[in-house]
C-alpha cells in the first residue's frame, strides 16, 4: 500500500509538471492603425495557442480568452492600450492559467475576424485579429450580460462566470476572396526565351488563364493584371492588385540557366536579402522589365521604397510565406521542385505592403524536358491544380 502511496504521488507530480510545461507564455500585445478603418491585434506565443473570442455587452466588449497561457513580463506593462475606434485594451488573468484581452469598442457594431501564423525556424506563433469599424451598419446583437466586477480596479479585465451568455463571433462578410494573377512579361518584353524559340511572356498567359478558370470554379473573384500580349509596368501591376482589393497576389513566371540541366519549380516570397545567389541574379533580372519598357526604377518615391520596410513589421510577409509554403506541399506531390523550393528575392512586383504575394517560376525554359512539359496544357492544368488546392488551404488556415 505503502509503495501505491508513492505511485501515486509521483504520477501527481509527473502530471503536474507536464500540465506546467503545458503553459503557453505570451512575450508581446500590439495594437495599431493597420489600415484607414482596420485595427489590428497581434499577440506573440511561444507555441500554437488555444483561444476562444465572444463579445459582451453593455458596455460594448470583445473578449479573448487564452487558456493555459501566461503574460511575460514585458506584456504585463502594456496595459491601456488604444488605437483609433478601439477605445482600451485590458489584458488580465480571470483565473491564473488563462490570459485574457478585453477590447473596449466604442459601439456594437465593430466586425473582427481572427487567424493564427505559424513560426518560421524557431520564430513565435502569432494570434491576429483585424477590427473593422462599421459604425452605423446593421449587425446582430451582442450577448447580453452582468460582468462580475467586484474587486478589480480599473486596469483589471471584466471577469464572466460561467454561465455569462456569449456569441462566438465570426466573418459574415459574403465578399469572394479576390485572387490577382500576374502573368509576366508581355508586348516588347519577352521575357525568357526557350530553345525552342518559345516566349516566357506567352506562357505565362497561357498558366494564368488556366488558373484563373480552376479558381474561378473554386469560387473566387479573379483579376488579371493583363489578359491579353500587352507590357504592364512592374509598379502598375501593383497597383492594379490594389484597385482590385486584393487577397492574394500571384505573379506567374518561367526561368531560364546557362546550365541547361537545372530543372524545377520554384516559388518566391519579398525579402531584402536574397536566399541564394541564384534567386538575388534572378530577381535583378525581372526588375529590369521596367527597363525594357523605357522606364528607370533608381527614381522610387519614397514610399514605394519603403514598402518593403513595411512589409517586414507587419503581417503580409508570413501570409505570403505561409502560401508558399503551401504550394510547396501541393506540387511536391505532382512535379519536380528544385531544393528548397521556397525562396526570397527582392522582386519589385512582390512590394505590396498589404496584399500577401508571391512569385511562381514554373521551370526552366532553358531545359529541353521541361521546355516540353510546360507548353502542354495538361501539365500546366495540373499546376493550376495545385495551386487552387493551395489557395483552399492558405484561406482556410487564415480565416480559421
Amino acid at each position: 500500500m505503502k509503495h501505491f502511496f508513492y505511485f501515486l504521488t509521483g504520477l501527481f507530480f509527473l502530471c503536474a509538471s507536464h500540465i506546467a510545461l503545458a503553459t503557453t507564455p505570451i512575450h508581446d500585445v500590439r495594437l495599431a492603425q493597420n489600415q484607414t478603418d482596420v485595427v489590428r491585434l497581434v499577440a506573440e506565443t511561444e507555441k500554437q495557442p488555444e483561444f476562444n473570442v465572444f463579445k459582451l455587452n453593455n458596455p460594448p466588449r470583445l473578449v479573448i480568452d487564452f487558456p493555459d497561457a501566461e503574460f511575460t513580463k514585458t506584456v504585463n506593462q502594456k496595459q491601456g492600450l488604444s488605437a483609433a475606434f478601439v477605445n482600451n485594451l485590458r489584458l488580465g488573468n480571470p483565473t491564473p492559467k488563462t490570459c485574457r484581452f478585453v477590447l473596449e469598442l466604442p459601439h456594437p457594431n465593430i466586425q473582427e475576424s481572427h487567424f493564427l501564423i505559424p513560426p518560421e525556424k524557431g520564430g513565435k506563433w502569432r494570434f491576429v485579429m483585424d477590427l473593422s469599424n462599421m459604425a452605423g451598419a446593421q449587425s446582430e446583437p451582442l450577448a447580453k450580460s452582468t460582468p462580475n466586477t467586484s474587486g478589480l480596479s480599473k486596469k483589471s479585465v471584466y471577469t464572466s462566470p460561467k454561465s455569462t451568455a456569449y456569441t462566438p463571433t465570426k466573418s459574415t462578410s459574403p465578399r469572394k476572396k479576390v485572387i490577382v494573377l500576374d502573368p509576366g512579361h508581355g508586348g516588347q518584353d519577352p521575357g525568357a526565351i526557350s530553345r525552342t524559340g518559345k516566349f516566357e511572356k506567352d506562357l505565362t498567359l497561357k498558366m494564368g488563364k488556366e488558373l484563373r478558370k480552376k479558381l474561378e470554379k473554386a469560387g473566387y473573384r479573379v483579376v488579371m493584371t493583363r489578359d491579353r500580349d500587352i507590357a504592364i509596368p512592374l509598379r502598375k501591376r501593383i497597383d492594379k492588385a490594389h484597385q482590385a482589393k486584393g487577397d492574394l497576389f500571384i505573379s506567374i513566371h518561367a526561368d531560364s540557366a546557362l546550365n541547361t540541366k537545372a530543372k524545377g519549380l520554384s516559388i518566391y516570397t519579398i525579402s531584402e536579402r536574397a536566399s541564394d545567389k541564384e534567386a538575388a541574379a534572378l530577381a535583378e533580372r525581372e526588375n529590369k522589365a521596367d527597363i525594357i519598357l523605357g522606364l528607370d526604377l533608381g527614381d522610387y518615391q519614397p514610399e514605394v521604397s519603403n514598402i518593403l520596410i513595411d512589409l517586414a513589421k507587419r503581417d503580409t510577409m508570413a501570409k505570403s510565406s505561409l502560401y508558399a509554403d503551401l504550394v510547396v506541399q501541393e506540387m511536391k506531390r505532382k512535379v519536380k521542385l528544385v531544393p528548397n523550393a521556397h525562396r526570397f528575392a527582392g522582386f519589385v512586383v512582390l512590394k505590396s505592403a498589404n496584399i500577401p504575394s508571391v512569385l511562381l517560376e514554373m521551370g526552366y525554359l532553358s531545359n529541353k524536358e521541361e521546355d516540353k512539359l510546360l507548353q502542354k496544357s495538361s501539365y500546366r492544368e495540373k499546376l493550376a491544380e495545385a495551386l487552387t488546392k493551395a489557395v483552399n488551404a492558405y484561406f482556410k488556415n487564415v480565416n480559421e
